[in-house]
């Protein structure tokens, strides 16, 4: 690894910066996920149709943002404190503002003025998020180039995500309405708390985490060639891998967590149980987060990503021919192959920044910047294609919205056939991609790292 002056070791405070950065950005972006179109429709008053429409909209351009901002930041030189840490230190502040503004009741205004308002303040906020979300996505590849405390940084950002949602899930519900009925202003109350524990979080993310891999400099006058820059990412197999490869499983994994309601409600006739699924689901994360790097470290983290949702997809195929009535042995089954696929989610930030170093060897320059907002695209396209996916699959196995209504036996079988089916689908695309395309086994990774390291250290000497 090549240090920095001054700058401490790698060690657990990195660790946990790490994770309060991811739960900063969550504190934002999943509260916005969460409650905005609740917000819109039910204080605000919006006909959901334009809601849709404008979310489509903005999640799209923000897709396509991502490279630009990935394209500046690369851009720009290193400052003292760093290459990336200065961003997350100065946006993240009216990342927090724009977050508040979204959550102000304008009910009063006129209809048109209601949706300017809504438009402005969502694509600002997620431009802003978006000048924190890339560099800090970025951040974790100069921290360290030590194949192992990258795979924990990689775990320990998962930890972010699952702190939030495990509060948010149980707070929200019980502090946004009374009598069933949302209250306007605390949404924007809730908005302040999450975007100033945000705020917090990233700005001790900014003192905690240290960037410690030097990343060269471009030459004096040479202009950053950002088409010849996307022409070579084009060539990049660890890369396309990743993408694809992540962008299928996450289509899956969110058209079955939207069939979810439908499976316990109409499939098992029973919907409280879900909420015990639900409950379990934590438990199911804190067990993925500690065995996830000694069996990365064991197998390797493609090795590991293989066999676990390959185990998982060939469980779900099975169980496409031969249903189950219990929703318990369901849940029981469910939450080990969620174990065998969880590699998926934690190990996917680990395999980026692999990515980033395979452009480093098959190149001989860093494009952190690009190469992150590239994924980052390939990511909120999915999310942007898979929000709706499940709304078409009930419509196509013709399932009945009447208040009320009881399915017919054909529908209920479908909806079955079709959780199993799209899960062993997904997942199984998933693994086959990651299998045939991602180049980056366990021996192939520190090949290359060293390679790397030689390659830098003979810069450094020249």
């Amino acid at each position: 690894m090549n240090k920095k002056n001054n700058v401490r070791p790698f060690s657990m405070k990195d660790k946990i910066g790490y994770t309060l950065g991811d739960l900063g950005c969550c504190f934002t972006e999943q509260y916005r996920a969460m409650y905005l179109s609740v917000f819109y429709t039910l204080v605000l008053q919006v006909n959901p149709f334009h809601v849709g429409i404008l979310m489509l909209i903005t999640k799209i351009w923000d897709a396509i943002n991502d490279p630009i901002i990935g394209a500046i930041v690369d851009s720009r030189k290193a400052s003292k404190g760093g290459k990336f840490i200065p961003w997350i230190r100065v946006f993240s502040f009216p990342m927090a503002v724009l977050c508040i503004l979204g959550f102000v009741n304008v009910s009063n205004l006129n209809y048109g003025l209601r949706l300017a308002y809504m438009f402005i303040t969502y694509v600002l906020y997620e431009a802003l998020y978006t000048c924190v979300n890339v560099p800090f996505g970025t951040l974790s590849s100069v921290m360290t180039d030590n194949v192992n405390e990258r795979t924990a940084l990689s775990r320990y950002r998962s930890l972010g995500g699952t702190i939030f949602m495990t509060v948010m899930v149980m707070v929200g519900p019980l502090f946004l309405y009374i009598d069933n009925k949302p209250v306007a202003g605390r949404f924007l109350m809730l908005a302040c708390i999450c975007a100033l524990l945000g705020l917090l979080c990233l700005q001790i993310t900014c003192v905690w985490c240290k960037e410690r891999v030097e990343v060269p400099e471009r030459p004096e006058g040479q202009k950053l060639n950002y088409l010849n820059v996307l022409k070579e990412i084009s060539h990049n197999k660890a890369l396309l891998g990743v993408m694809f490869f992540s962008l299928i499983g996450m289509i899956g994994a969110s058209v079955v967590n939207g069939l979810n309601t439908y499976l316990y409600k109409d499939y098992f006739g029973n919907i409280k149980i879900q909420a015990v699924s639900g409950m379990l689901s934590v438990l199911y994360a804190v067990i993925a987060f500690a065995i996830t790097q000694p069996l990365a470290n064991k197998f390797g983290k493609k090795e590991w990503c293989c066999m676990g949702a390959g185990f998982a997809a060939v469980v779900f195929g099975v169980l496409f021919f031969i249903p189950l009535h219990n929703p318990v042995m369901f849940i029981v089954i469910n939450g080990i192959c969620f174990l065998g696929a969880s590699g998926m989610q934690v190990l996917v930030w680990a395999m980026v920044n692999d990515s980033i170093d395979y452009h480093e060897l098959k190149t001989g320059e860093r494009n952190e910047g690009i190469v992150y907002s590239t994924y980052s695209f390939f990511r909120k396209l999915a999310s942007a294609i898979s929000g709706s996916l499940s709304s078409f699959v009930l419509g196509a196995i013709g399932y009945n919205v009447t208040a009320g209504a009881i399915q017919t036996t054909q529908v209920v079988n479908s909806i079955w056939k079709s959780y199993t089916g799209i899960y062993f689908v997904g997942y199984g695309l998933a693994v086959a991609v990651l299998y045939f395309v991602y180049p980056l086994t366990k021996k192939k990774t520190a090949e290359m790292l060293e390679e790397l390291k030689v390659r830098r250290s003979s810069k450094e000497n020249a």
